[in-house]
């Protein structure tokens, strides 16, 4: 696994480096750069200003409670206090998105215009705001059903779940984040980058104690795509996680855990399809179909240990086979050229067919 942005290659975590200010427009007589998925740089030429981001936010907080609760319960859980520390915590995961992610290009108006999972972090800070706000003369059931609203309106826009009751530091990163989900017990720290498909979430599926159930991940923890951490376990400080893990024991601070090997295996086209298997007389069956010629062929029995057959004819669509009348319930199993079993017809119900039907 190569060193990632933010490691020194000696196992310590260094400061993501601050993007570089806006470069010049080309000059007229300069051809256009070619079209991309890049970051519109020209058009703020001040990434680094926020002035407009406060207004910005403080609207669209108000829109999201708004949209989910009345006037007045909107009033009364968006206090001035409150909107603020809301506001404060999604300009840090703005900023820090803007800053981290190279597809912004420094831009925080670019992420704030487009960038659907940054909408799933904000979200997440109202309705943990709203789910936590106790100093109200709210019932506590009216406060968690507008925050699980606000939870599950914006799992169906961003395609990430973050539970209202989960704990999370400061500057928090959902990078592309669709299928991420976090369940409610979850504790995260400051500065985590978390990509696409990530779960922290129960060891079990129905009936998880109601206790802690989910991981706690410390500082500057990174998660790659389709991690999944489960159970009650403790991720330390300046963790990586490599993609397609499953992590379910605990992982000391300052490691990089990484999956050692992903087989795959290529082989050439199966061809091999069976139509049925037909009894030919007392101790002789038949195989047929297409792609037969190389195909192998044994009797499982009821105790899962495997008897040869002998086969007495081959071609391509068919094979007989002498088997012997069992005394115990068996099955033919046939193994294609690309090692997949097939176990076909129990021969009990072959010989019984025999029988009634008078081959023998």
């Amino acid at each position: 696994m190569h060193e990632t942005a933010g490691s020194n290659g000696t196992g310590q975590r260094v400061p993501a480096p601050r993007a570089a200010s806006a470069q010049p427009s080309p000059p007229d007589d300069r051809p256009p750069p070619p079209p991309g998925d890049t970051a519109p740089r020209t058009t703020d030429p001040d990434p680094a200003s926020t002035d407009a981001l406060g207004p910005l936010l403080r609207r669209e907080v108000h829109r999201i409670v708004g949209a989910e609760s009345s006037a007045a319960v909107t009033r009364a859980l968006l206090t001035p206090q409150r909107l603020h520390s809301i506001c404060a915590r999604a300009t840090e995961d703005l900023l820090a998105l803007a800053r981290r992610d190279p597809a912004a290009g420094g831009s925080w108006r670019y992420v704030w215009d487009s960038y659907i999972a940054y909408r799933a972090t904000l979200a997440y800070r109202v309705a943990h705001a709203v789910h936590r706000a106790e100093d109200t003369t709210l019932s506590q059931e009216l406060r968690l059903a507008v925050a699980r609203r606000v939870s599950e309106v914006a799992k169906v826009r961003t395609g990430v779940e973050i539970h209202p009751a989960a704990s999370i530091g400061r500057r928090l990163i959902i990078d592309h984040g669709l299928g991420t989900v976090m369940g409610e017990t979850t504790v995260i720290g400051d500065d985590a980058y978390i990509l696409q498909g990530v779960v922290l979430g129960a060891r079990g599926i129905a009936d998880n104690p109601s206790g802690r159930r989910h991981p706690r991940l410390g500082d500057r923890v990174e998660v790659g795509a389709f991690a999944r951490i489960l159970g009650a376990v403790t991720v330390g400080d300046d963790v990586l996680i490599g993609p397609g893990i499953i992590v379910t024991t605990d992982v000391p601070s300052h490691r990089r855990v990484r999956l050692l090997n992903q087989y795959q295996g290529t082989s050439g086209e199966c061809n091999v399809r069976v139509f049925g298997v037909v009894p030919v007389c007392e101790g002789v069956v038949e195989v047929h179909g297409t792609g037969l010629a190389a195909i192998e062929i044994d009797l499982v029995t009821s105790t899962g240990q495997h008897r040869p057959v002998v086969v007495l004819e081959r071609d391509d669509r068919r094979v007989r086979c002498a088997v012997n009348r069992p005394g115990t319930d068996e099955r033919l199993r046939i193994i294609d050229t690309c090692g997949n079993e097939t176990v076909l017809y129990n021969l009990q119900q072959l010989w019984r067919a025999l029988d009634e039907f008078g081959f023998a």
